[in-house]
């Protein structure tokens, strides 16, 4: 837990040092030669990534993010930002939100006391509400927090919806100093992200849940 509330903090404040796969503009950039491109541009104006996700990209100027560690996020974009530090915005497919419940609820008032834990931020809820989600069931929450020690400020929109047995997240982070001004248009590129998202597979849990019903089990 502890590995990934410090993950959690590096995608906000310290994003800059996550590991940076495609450079500007979600480019297709190639893993190692003869091996498939992360993400594949079709002409529908989307991009497909490693086959497994279609989803609209953000234009020129946000860079794509993957732990190559193991880490608890799918994918992210970043788009460092004019202004002084830390004006940057991230957003990302989190397949492992905070908590284990499987009642959006109790998820929520769970992954709302451990989100930005350990950057010091002091969040508050600004706005929650209950939705439909690409045919889904979900939970949207609106938060913001300050932090006057480091001169910081964050601004968060989190998606937490159901996929049959299990709750995944979209997240959108955007930091600023006390004095910065927030920008709506990172959250407009995170909104055109969240909605055109689709699964082309079926993920291993998917597939093992088929394989027991078959089973009788």
């Amino acid at each position: 837990m502890e590995q990934r509330m410090k993950t959690r903090f590096v995608l906000g404040t310290w994003g800059i040092f996550l590991v940076i796969v495609g450079l500007l503009g979600f480019g297709c950039a190639t893993m190692a030669p003869g091996k498939p491109k992360i993400m594949v541009p079709t002409d529908r104006g989307m991009v497909i990534f490693l086959d497994k996700y279609e989803f609209k990209r953000p234009p020129e100027g946000w860079a794509l993010m993957r732990n190559l560690e193991g880490g608890d996020f799918e994918l992210g974009s970043l788009k460092i930002e004019k202004g002084d530090f830390p004006s940057q915005t991230t957003f990302m497919y989190d397949d492992q939100p905070y908590g284990g419940s499987r009642y959006l609820e109790k998820r929520a008032k769970y992954y709302c006391t451990r989100f930005l834990f350990n950057s010091g931020i002091d969040l508050r809820i600004t706005k929650q509400e209950k939705l439909s989600l690409n045919g889904r069931e979900a939970i949207a929450l609106s938060m913001e927090g300050e932090n006057p020690s480091r001169n910081e400020k964050a601004k968060s929109k989190v998606y937490l919806f159901k996929k049959g047995n299990r709750i995944f997240s979209f997240v959108c982070t955007q930091w600023r100093p006390l004095n910065g001004t927030y920008s709506q248009e990172p959250f407009d590129h995170f909104e055109q992200f969240v909605q055109s998202f689709k699964y082309l597979k079926k993920d291993f849990y998917e597939n093992f849940e088929d394989d027991l019903k078959k089973a009788g089990l």
